[in-house]
């Protein structure tokens, strides 16, 4: 069980760049933001740390030269990388509220996140994410926060590659069913062996907030010591895991973020969430006394 406050995370890169108007088209989804309206992304992370996120995730999900080959622009992957990392510190600054804010440096599923049958060899997956961890430490990340991961092969290849820069790394799973990640591997098996590997914290993200609550507690239960956190997207249970809606409002997705703060390390928010979410759930954690 955690001792003392829980960390905040931001929410919704991607989903907020469209939310404002900007076309985060595939494949490079974030990543053309970066290209087409930097100051745009700036924004959006000056605007998660007024809101009181304590770690920004760099728009780097898809900066990585396997997702940039598609456009034919994989040169430009160090490049985009180091923006990313850039604009949010800027973004942070320029809210100039004096907190102490990390940033993330994102490393993403190499293909899509709701297709593991889509994920590329072993060899190809250890590559590619050596390369990528390498350029989040290049361009100064404070940590690797490996997200989204749909299956224990590639989480586990992704973990490894990011342990090498000899930064701080989080792992975040995603998962179908409380036991299970979203191509049926068993959750806990897999995040025991992610621990064994020196990840700092585990994570589970982009799912459901009912279900993000349910494996997130699947966790608990087995590693009672462990540093684990929770952001969910704000698709509704009954609607396929990619579609967010907004159901969850800020007021409500608050309220279920503070049942859950007494057993989390870290809470924030995924896909579909917006600086509105984080600003309630502050809000709502400090009512509570939970937050100082």
């Amino acid at each position: 069980m955690r001792s003392g406050p829980p960390l905040i995370l931001d929410g919704a890169m991607g989903t907020e760049l469209e939310r404002r108007g900007f076309d985060a088209r595939l494949p490079l989804w974030s990543a053309w933001a970066l290209i087409e309206a930097p100051d745009l992304v700036k924004q959006i992370h000056a605007d998660y740390t007024r809101a009181g996120a304590q770690v920004l995730t760099a728009a780097t999900f898809r900066t990585t030269r396997y997702t940039l080959a598609k456009e034919n622009l994989a040169s430009w992957a160090d490049e985009l990388t180091a923006l990313a990392i850039r604009l949010a510190r800027e973004g942070a600054q320029d809210v100039n509220l004096g907190a102490e804010i990390s940033v993330a440096g994102s490393l993403a599923p190499l293909e899509d996140c709701y297709h593991p049958e889509w994920t590329p060899s072993s060899d190809v997956l250890s590559k590619e994410h050596a390369h990528t961890a390498g350029m989040l430490a290049a361009a100064g990340a404070d940590l690797i926060l490996v997200e989204t991961q749909n299956s224990a092969r590639e989480a586990l290849i992704a973990a490894k590659a990011a342990l090498e820069t000899k930064l701080p790394v989080w792992v975040s799973l995603m998962p179908r069913r409380s036991d299970e990640l979203f191509n049926g591997d068993p959750l806990v098996t897999t995040t025991k062996a992610i621990r064994e590997l020196g990840a700092e914290a585990i994570l589970i993200n982009c799912c459901p907030p009912d279900l993000a609550a349910a494996a997130f507690r699947t966790l608990r239960e087995a590693m009672p010591e462990a540093r684990l956190g929770v952001y969910p997207n704000s698709a509704s249970h009954e609607g396929r895991p990619w579609e967010f809606a907004g159901t969850f409002a800020p007021s409500t997705f608050a309220r279920w973020a503070v049942e859950l703060a007494g057993e989390a390390d870290i809470i924030g928010c995924c896909c579909g969430t917006t600086p509105e979410h984080v600003a309630a759930l502050v809000r709502d954690l400090r009512d509570a006394e939970l937050l100082p």
